[in-house]
């Protein structure tokens, strides 16, 4: 045969074989486009087939986070407790916590669900034998909240949405703090002592781990019970005497606890009286749009930053 036509043939080979390889390089990149992994907040690794149009959030901080970077018209369900924004009260609404909860999402067809962990085990690993992946979202500081955030910008396609609203975020928080740094350092005064109430008998609080605890360390408050070993303990009233915090803050639907008078003239008056907090009036009870913004990590944590912090530092506003 030919020498240059056998050449010729091994160059043609060589050709197809190589593109051969990219075409299936190329093939393999596409398959796997289709389909995102993502770590959520339990350290899972969970596969979310793209694109996701059908979403079903089974928390108010979800649903929040969803409609803050502009992916809000991808959710098809979400709770009871949803109460923003308000054109996320008119969705049908899935159980948060019942088993029953999984064929009212297996009924809306998802292709995500968001849930915390709030939601049983059983609930999430049901779904996820289904095939219906499950996100996870439980922030415990305000940057987890950015991360989920971005999380959830990536596999809605949504990313730009999620990065303009953690960069507003970030703004925000920042100007909050600043505020507060500016203050402390021009009178030198330090950090006010405050006693963050959950409930009244026995005082549950927030420690250390918590949620709550962590804003109210970005609001420049000392928490006197930040120092104890669990999330939300048991505070006993003569620690909250030897502590003498400065201010309290009443969280919202503590039964009987709506104004200054259970602390002046209720049955545990006599010891109240002799706090710091108590004597100068300076109690902030939340009304529910407060402890909403407390208690639902998400875009609206940064109102309860600017919330604490004004009220522990007016002058710095």
């Amino acid at each position: 045969m030919n020498p240059k036509l056998i050449a010729s043939i091994i160059v043609v080979i060589v050709i197809a074989a190589s593109v051969s390889v990219v075409y299936a390089e190329t093939y393999k990149q596409k398959v796997n486009a289709s389909t995102i992994t993502v770590t959520d907040d339990l350290g899972r690794k969970v596969p979310v087939k793209l694109p996701v149009t059908r979403v079903v959030s089974m928390d108010p901080s979800n649903t929040q986070m969803m409609y803050s970077i502009g992916a809000g018209s991808l959710l098809v369900a979400d709770t009871s407790y949803d109460w923003w924004p308000a054109n996320s009260t008119s969705l049908p609404h899935v159980s948060m916590d019942s088993p029953a909860s999984v064929e009212q999402v297996v009924n809306m067809t998802p292709d995500l669900v968001l849930a915390t962990t709030i939601q049983p085990a059983q609930i999430i690993n049901q779904l996820q034998n289904l095939s219906i992946p499950v996100l996870v979202l439980e922030p415990q500081n305000i940057s987890n909240i950015y991360t989920d955030m971005l999380t959830l910008g990536k596999v809605t396609n949504h990313q730009s949405g999620a990065e303009k609203e953690v960069n507003y975020m970030k703004s925000y928080i920042h100007g909050v703090e600043s505020n507060v740094s500016a203050y402390l350092n021009l009178t030198g005064n330090k950090k006010q002592s405050l006693l963050y109430m959950m409930w009244s008998t026995p005082i549950y609080s927030v420690g250390p781990g918590s949620f709550i605890q962590n804003v109210l360390v970005d609001a420049g408050a000392y928490n006197i019970a930040s120092s104890l070993n669990s999330s939300y303990p048991t505070v006993p009233l003569e620690d909250v005497v030897n502590d003498n915090p400065q201010a309290i803050i009443v969280d919202y639907e503590i039964p009987g606890l709506t104004n200054i008078t259970w602390f002046t003239k209720g049955n545990q008056s006599q010891v109240w009286n002799n706090i710091t907090a108590v004597q100068n009036d300076n109690i902030l009870f939340f009304n529910q749009t407060e402890s909403n913004w407390m208690n639902e990590p998400g875009p609206l944590t940064i109102y309860a930053v600017k919330t604490v912090a004004q009220f522990l530092y007016p002058q710095a506003f």
